[in-house]
């Protein structure tokens, strides 16, 4: 599951935030003034990602 959340309540709650990415697989979209900023993602995707990257 994706969810997105503003960067203060992203703040506020990073330790729950960061269980549901770690136990759950879910990723968290981080909006600043209504924009995505960043993704939090497990690190497998990131792994995942960074090596589709590197092939291109």
């Amino acid at each position: 599951m994706i969810t997105e959340v503003n960067a203060v309540n992203f703040r506020q709650n990073l330790g729950e935030m960061l269980n549901q990415v770690q136990y759950r697989n879910d990723s968290i979209v981080i909006n600043k003034d209504g924009k995505p900023v960043a993704a939090l993602v497990d690190a497998e995707l990131f792994a995942r990602i960074r090596r589709m990257r590197d092939r291109f």
